[in-house]
């Protein structure tokens, strides 16, 4: 979560899925989840989603930068 983003807030999932149609309604569900599980987070409405495409089998570990240390 970044509440603080400018020009709105970000909630990020991280979905794996068939295809991109998939993958954003697998998170606009989590969402729809995790909206009416937390209290904070009932106030804050979607108003798009969007995934960036990235191969997982290409990739060796996080993104630089991102700060995980997993």
């Amino acid at each position: 979560m970044h509440p603080g983003a400018l020009p709105h807030p970000v909630v990020g999932f991280y979905v794996q899925a068939g295809s991109l149609k998939e993958a954003e309604t697998a998170a606009l569900s989590l969402w729809g989840h995790a909206s009416s599980a937390a209290a904070e987070l009932q106030a804050w409405e979607p108003t798009r989603a969007e995934v960036p495409l990235f191969r997982p089998d290409l990739e060796t570990g996080p993104p630089p930068g991102t700060g995980w240390t997993e």
